[in-house]
């Protein structure tokens, strides 16, 4: 379909719903209706017996959309099957402030990078060519911009665009018909290619999905957001961007629980609320509320204050891709969302470890990455203002070196020794013991013995009761530290080393 095309359809599916409004706001209502457990046949035919027509049934959440009698809503609350009834409320883009100039936080004629980072500023405030620079641009992780759409054919997309949904017109064919291009771009700030043309993405190389959850004119409903965030997770979705608000919804806040309890990371935009509460599904607790920044990293006069606001990115006078290879400015917090979203796709592709330590890799352990690395702004630590800070890619993607050392009790003294020189850096060791009786740490800077930092741990001894592992830190800043472990023990016995910084 067109962009033509498609815009003639979305205005007379505009005009065509207020022509008949007035006779379907008393007689019947989109609702999402939620059940105890997965609605099957007889959670269906109490639908139709009400009087109502079901129009989608989710297996992420167990729920449905139906059209409903106004007077069956209320009986259908009541019923022990059904957990909850709501409308199927409206969903927009968040709309973008009007800024009447833009201070750029540097001219072209310092600014010596390609020209792609010269007409994206934010990407170049977070470190992002730091990234790009090490390799790391995001390669196959897999990202679903929920949105207008994307135009899949912009020079600068379509080396990136993998597929995705059209849930407005229900089609494989989500192309953007946004009158401010609004997912192209969103996707243009997470992918747009480092290819010589234009601006370049954070994550250049990522792959991008659009689920298009808004119609041309920005707007769509909690069914079709909530398809949208169905189809991304049953297609193995790595992340989810949101740069969209809606009013607080149980039925929302449950699919955004169920997508981050299987493992996708989701990020949206807080909402431009002028110093007012974060919009939603921002404010869930199983989602990433991103506000916006300036180049002088003071928020935007249009952003929200919150207890719910996580992280921090550029969001002024952001310049993207947009329709029929062009490119537009704009500014709010869907843009800074994007920013972030592009950053845990390079997190996830630089390959983070467990770093909430809980023996799993995965959405978490990016997020608490992303709250770690970030630069606090405003009050110290996490506030209301930028949350944990601006995302800080640079960082992010900089992960700690583990070192592993197996110490075991040889036959010889000199064939039991283990020695590490640890240099100019502040390190975490833990022993995690077998079978060993204790181990011997002795210290050594500049060829002398550091007594101060001689220590023995104890395992085994006649009517103790010892821990089995033992942390602690070492700070070599500054200097380097040749450390010696001896092993006491039976011959064979042994402990595991591991050195973190």
């Amino acid at each position: 379909m067109t962009f033509k095309n498609k815009y003639i359809s979305a205005a007379t599916f505009f005009f065509m719903s207020i022509t008949f409004s007035a006779t379907a706001l008393t007689a019947e209502y989109s609702v999402i209706i939620g059940f105890h457990q997965q609605p099957g046949q007889p959670e269906q035919e109490l639908v139709r017996r009400a009087g109502g027509t079901v129009d989608r049934v989710y297996r992420l959440i167990p729920a449905l959309v139906a059209r409903l009698p106004e007077q069956a809503m209320a009986e259908l609350r009541e019923h022990p099957l059904v957990a909850y009834v709501e409308e199927d409320q409206v969903v927009t883009t968040i709309e973008p402030p009007y800024i009447a100039m833009i201070q750029k936080p540097f001219s072209i004629e310092s600014f010596t990078e390609d020209s792609e980072y010269q007409d994206a500023w934010g990407v170049q405030h977070i470190g992002s060519k730091v990234a790009h620079d090490k390799g790391i641009t995001g390669k196959e992780i897999k990202v679903a911009v929920i949105d207008t759409g994307i135009d899949y054919n912009h020079e600068d997309l379509d080396a990136n665009y993998r597929g995705g949904y059209d849930f407005i017109y229900d089609d494989d064919d989500p192309m953007d018909d946004s009158w401010n291009s609004h997912g192209t771009h969103i996707a243009g700030i997470i992918g747009a290619e480092a290819n010589g043309t234009g601006v370049v993405g954070v994550a250049p190389e990522v792959s991008l999905y659009a689920l298009k959850a808004l119609d041309g004119g920005g707007f769509g409903t909690l069914g079709t957001i909530i398809a949208s965030i169905q189809w991304a997770v049953e297609n193995d979705m790595d992340i989810i961007n949101l740069s969209l608000a809606g009013i607080d919804s149980q039925i929302l806040q449950a699919a955004c629980d169920a997508a981050y309890a299987a493992g996708v990371l989701i990020i949206a935009a807080a909402g431009n609320t002028f110093g007012s509460a974060a919009a939603f599904p921002g404010a869930y607790d199983s989602v990433i509320a991103v506000t916006g920044t300036d180049p002088a990293d003071q928020r935007g006069f249009y952003t929200p204050i919150d207890p719910a606001i996580e992280l921090a990115a550029p969001g002024l006078g952001i310049r993207s891709t947009a329709q029929y290879n062009g490119y537009s400015e704009q500014s709010g917090t869907s843009q800074s969302a994007a920013h972030v979203t592009g950053t845990a796709a390079l997190v996830m592709a630089a390959g983070v470890g467990d770093v909430n330590s809980d023996g799993a890799i995965d959405n978490r352990d990016v997020r608490q990455q992303l709250q770690t690395t970030a630069i606090d702004l405003g009050e110290p630590g996490r506030d209301e203002e930028y949350g944990f800070g601006l995302v800080d890619v640079s960082e992010a993607t900089t992960f700690p070196s583990v070192t592993s050392i197996s110490l075991v009790r040889e036959a010889t003294w000199s064939d039991s020794l283990e020695i590490t020189t640890l240099e100019d850096a502040f390190y975490q060791i833990t022993l995690e013991n077998d079978s060993l009786d204790a181990v011997l740490l002795l210290v050594v800077e500049n060829n002398r013995f550091r007594t101060d930092l001689i220590a023995v741990h104890i395992f085994n001894s006649p009517g103790g009761d010892h821990p089995q592992q033992v942390s602690f830190d070492l700070d070599a800043s500054g200097t380097a530290l040749k450390l010696i472990f001896v092993p006491f023990g039976s011959i064979g016995a042994f402990a595991d080393i591991t050195i973190l910084n």
